[in-house]
């Protein structure tokens, strides 16, 4: 039974070691996780405001009255650790929202 249970605590040691950074929550973070930032600001613009080089606030997407904002999060190499939408519009039929079409995330 002793060496069952030590078996045991050693997988779960083991298994512990192998977890991801981030898990994806949402589309978006699916989709730009783990990708580099300055892909991100090529395809779709520069953010519009910088914090300290770690953080970014990214908006755009502007279409029929809609926009899009997000707040980014960076590594020390350049790669999104986070994304969240902070203003975005659902979709009343259940589809993508306005943010994950705009970012070819839906």
């Amino acid at each position: 039974m002793k060496f069952r249970l030590a078996i045991l605590a050693v997988s779960a040691g083991a298994l512990s070691a192998c977890t991801t950074a981030s898990i994806a929550s949402n589309p978006l973070q699916a989709r730009w996780n783990g990708k580099s930032a300055g892909a991100f600001f090529a395809a779709y613009g520069p953010p519009i405001s910088d914090n300290g080089g770690t953080q970014y606030t990214w908006r755009g997407g502007y279409s029929g009255g809609k926009r899009c904002v997000v707040e980014l999060s960076v590594n020390k190499d350049y790669s999104i650790k986070s994304i969240r939408a902070i203003t975005d519009h659902v979709d009343p039929k259940g589809g993508p929202s306005h943010c994950e079409k705009t970012l070819d995330a839906g």
